[in-house]
């Protein structure tokens, strides 16, 4: 049996069985009774007709990606200037001080896990942005296939 038969059956009518009105005693109700409308049986599934909400807006293209895109890219160049292979990282510019006898004796050891991990998280959010931006194209089209 569906929840909804047997809140029907159980509840609704259990209800209605406690507040009998006495026979005997007249009415004061002097209002038209009304029928109530009986609901179109849909399985628990409501319909189209039954929502009381605005439609969704439609997103419009706003030019965001292209700020979000220089984020990006400046992100990935603070990853290379960090942690690049060429000779203008920091990371490279540490090791390379880190010689013995100098005032910067065991700076590679001390600072390149830290670089590395922060080179690491710059480019994790530089590929979380990249997503971003693949998704809300494909979402924008998903909505302009829906309106045709």
């Amino acid at each position: 049996m569906k929840f909804d038969s047997l809140f029907k059956t159980v509840f609704i009518t259990e209800q209605d069985d406690v507040t009998l009105p006495d026979e005997n005693v007249p009415s004061t109700d002097t209002s038209a009774e009304e029928t109530p409308v009986p609901a179109p049986e849909t399985d628990g599934i409501p319909t189209p007709d039954s929502y009381d909400v605005e439609p969704a807006p439609i997103a419009q293209p706003t030019g965001d990606a292209g700020s979000i895109k220089n984020f990006i890219m400046k992100l990935d160049e603070f990853a290379d200037t960090l942690n690049g292979v060429d000779t203008g990282s920091l990371q490279q510019m540490v090791t390379d001080m880190d010689r013995a006898g100098s005032l910067f004796q065991g700076i590679s050891r001390e600072t390149s896990s830290d670089i590395i991990k922060l080179a690491e998280q710059s480019r994790q959010l530089s590929e979380i942005l990249k997503g971003f931006i693949i998704n809300s194209a494909k979402r924008q089209r998903d909505i302009a296939a829906g309106q045709s």
